[in-house]
């Protein structure tokens, strides 16, 4: 099996593998630090449609689990193209997603184009990003005119990318993901924000957190949808789940699956 993680849900797919005897690849577009158990091996770099091809001829794999993040859309279009030509199974991971709430200050929206137009419009600024470094260049219109604030993962790593996209470093906040109500509201209201951005990353990105402390601060909160997933993905969210297609439909680990 090949596995794309790289996320929680990358992570918990491994450790449920780990109990059986299928052995897997589990694959990253970055370097990460990862312990997998002994039928796991690991390997990154992003990779083309033909060499994903290529990879699954090699090791002769017989199922893709798709547990990256929803927003690798270049991602799911690879995965997709592969499983035509080899006709190999999709099991997409699915995180928890809140339902898309109806009110006056949650605004969702197709891209970050769309947000920025209604963040001009409104003359809302500051505004609040915690939507992540690979955002601040999608963003670079909104910051260019009125003062964001980002918040990024505390790696050296993210601080590398928002300098080289030219994002004023004073305005960078390093962090994780607050999961307590009060850690969100408290920035939001440091920084002053007049309206918070972020995507639809699931529970795992803690949106539920995020809206939650943007209403209870008053200020509008823009969220961008995430995109549609290939029609061949088969959508699984359990353990059960992944081990009743595995043995329904792989006739056992080969010596280098």
């Amino acid at each position: 099996m090949l596995v794309f993680g790289g996320t929680t849900e990358g992570k918990q797919v491994a450790a449920w593998l780990g109990n059986t005897d299928y052995t897997f690849w589990y694959s990253t577009k970055t370097p990460v630090e990862i312990s997998l158990p002994a039928n796991g091996r690991y390997r990154w770099g992003a990779l083309t449609g033909a060499a994903l091809v290529a990879f699954c001829q090699l090791h002769q794999v017989g199922c893709i689990v798709h547990a990256s993040h929803p927003f690798a859309e270049q991602l799911h279009a690879t995965v997709a193209e592969a499983s035509r030509q080899l006709r190999l199974p999709v099991l997409r991971f699915e995180r928890q997603y809140p339902e898309r709430l109806v009110h006056p200050l949650v605004h969702y929206a197709a891209d970050y184009e769309e947000i920025i137009d209604q963040l001009l419009a409104a003359g809302h600024a500051p505004a609040l990003a915690l939507s992540g470094v690979q955002t601040i260049g999608p963003l670079r219109r909104y910051w260019q005119q009125r003062p964001l604030f980002c918040r990024v993962l505390p790696r050296e790593a993210s601080v590398a990318l928002a300098r080289q996209a030219g994002f004023p470093l004073a305005n960078l906040i390093t962090g994780w993901p607050g999961a307590e109500l009060a850690e969100e509201v408290a920035l939001i209201q440091r920084t002053g924000a007049q309206a918070v951005i972020t995507k639809e990353s699931g529970e795992s990105g803690f949106l539920s957190v995020k809206i939650a402390a943007a209403l209870y601060a008053g200020v509008p909160i823009f969220i961008v949808r995430r995109p549609a997933l290939p029609a061949g993905f088969r959508p699984i969210t359990r353990a059960d789940e992944l081990l009743a297609h595995l043995s329904s439909n792989l006739h056992g680990p080969s010596p280098d699956s």
